[in-house]
């Protein structure tokens, strides 16, 4: 191939690219609008590809920019702005049909748009992503509700509903998201409630919610979802301040009556903080938006919460897949149930029998529905006065391991021991393992812990 050869084929390769990196471009710019116009609509805009809005009146400019999935105000500002009006902004604009329209070709001079106020529009919003589009809006029309715009797209005119002024020329303000945060409960795993009372922590383990201070207990998974549900989904009345300053013009302190929580994989915290002002009124500071607000009176009964609303009140969470040996005590009397590959068996001394499928599944039944109504601290008092010192009944619920594990060694080991007693008053309490509370049960659970091993025998 000769020199001129070459230089002919990299002249053709340049041109090829300058018409797909520009002409291309430009040429699908202007289908699309010719599409748009033939439906009605001023210009062809996609709100999935906007990336940035910029709304200017006058002298003021707001700018709005994606950041993920949600919307931001500003450039530097950590302030969001309220998605569901940006949607309705994007779809009033991708969606504006005009009523009238008045071709280009009868505006020789730029000054030509002076009648409809589109000469030097002090109004107009660029909406930008893979270019660059922006609606100029001049005139109110004739009739009531209209107005006069044009395109950055076009020379024409059109005459419009007004909903889009309405929609896009608000205070700054208007724009703000009114939510606490955009977070919801599920991405929430570790929360901490500071208050006159004390203080409360939930930590979220790959069991559930667990209650960490001001003791150990499980939590109530819908319960803490419920509570964190409330917390996340309150909104803000008003924008006091965007400058925190003194927090103590509002009547909040740092390390009181606040809310304190930690997105799943998050280690920088979030934190909610109330006071009330001289006026009585409830204000808020969310360190994750630094401003205060007026918050709604719901958001101080959030700091009312007391552990025991919170608790799971199951007796037991227990799997009875893991379980491979039941053991029955009573004073006297001792028996136990044990798995075998052709189902559960009763052994009683150095016999074993079939055991009961109905009598075993309603044990497993009453584990998984017997709730605490009342618990009580067991430091303290005496044990047989809950008739516990001997116990009534215990029961053990035990795994049996074939052979050695990095978490523990083959033999027995104990998942859970629960002892049974009746108090002076004749009602029934359990202590689980050796917790430092004593619970009040329903008596009806005896029912399915029945002493005799005949009551545990298959029928067959």
């Amino acid at each position: 191939m000769n020199r001129i050869a070459t230089i002919l084929l990299g002249l053709l390769a340049i041109a090829a690219i300058t018409f797909l990196a520009i002409y291309e471009p430009l040429t699908n710019s202007t289908r699309e609008n010719r599409a748009a116009l033939r439906d009605g609509l001023v210009f062809h805009l996609d709100p999935a590809k906007v990336r940035v809005i910029r709304i200017t009146t006058g002298d003021r400019d707001l700018e709005i920019k994606r950041r993920g999935n949600s919307w931001q105000l500003g450039m530097k500002s950590k302030d969001r702005a309220d998605a569901a009006l940006v949607d309705q902004l994007l779809n009033a604009a991708s969606g504006l049909h005009f009523f009238d329209r008045i071709a280009g070709r009868e505006f020789q001079k730029d000054d030509d748009w002076s009648d409809y106020g589109l000469r030097k529009p002090k109004r107009k919003i660029e909406f930008e992503g893979d270019g660059k589009t922006t609606l100029f809006l001049g005139k109110d029309g004739a009739n009531e509700n209209r107005v006069y715009v044009r395109s950055s797209e076009s020379r024409d005119v059109y005459l419009v509903s007004d909903d889009i002024l309405r929609t896009g020329f608000r205070d700054e303000a208007a724009f703000r998201d009114r939510r606490l945060t955009d977070l919801g409960p599920g991405q929430i795993d570790r929360v901490i409630i500071r208050r006159e009372g004390g203080e409360i922590e939930l930590l979220r383990d790959a069991i559930g919610w667990q209650i960490v201070k001001p003791l150990h207990a499980r939590a109530d998974d819908k319960k803490v979802a419920e509570y964190l549900g409330r917390l996340l989904g309150l909104r803000v009345i008003d924008f006091v301040a965007d400058d925190t300053g003194d927090l103590g013009a509002y009547g909040m302190v740092e390390g009181k009556d606040e809310i304190t929580f930690f997105a799943e994989g998050n280690e920088r915290h979030q934190t909610l903080r109330l006071g009330r002002g001289k006026s009585g009124d409830l204000f808020g500071q969310f360190t994750a938006r630094d401003s205060v607000y007026s918050m709604p009176a719901e958001a101080s009964d959030l700091l009312l919460v007391k552990p025991d609303a919170l608790r799971d009140r199951h007796l037991l969470t227990l799997n009875p897949d893991i379980v491979d040996l039941i053991r029955l005590r009573a004073p006297g009397k001792e028996f136990s149930l044990r798995r075998s590959p052709a189902g559960w068996e009763v052994r009683d001394n150095e016999t074993s029998r079939p055991a009961s499928e109905a009598a075993v599944r309603a044990l497993w039944d009453a584990i998984a529905t017997t709730e605490v109504s009342a618990y009580l601290p067991a430091t303290g008092v005496k044990l047989s006065d809950f008739g516990l010192d001997p116990p009534l009944c215990s029961v053990d619920f035990v795994s049996v391991l074939s052979e050695n594990t990095p978490e523990a060694t083959a033999g027995e080991q104990v998942i859970a021991s629960v002892s049974f007693g009746k108090n002076k008053k004749g009602e029934l309490t359990a202590r689980l393992n050796d917790s430092p509370e004593l619970a009040t049960v329903p008596e009806s659970i005896l029912s399915a812990l029945p002493l005799d091993p005949a009551a545990w025998l298959s029928p067959r």
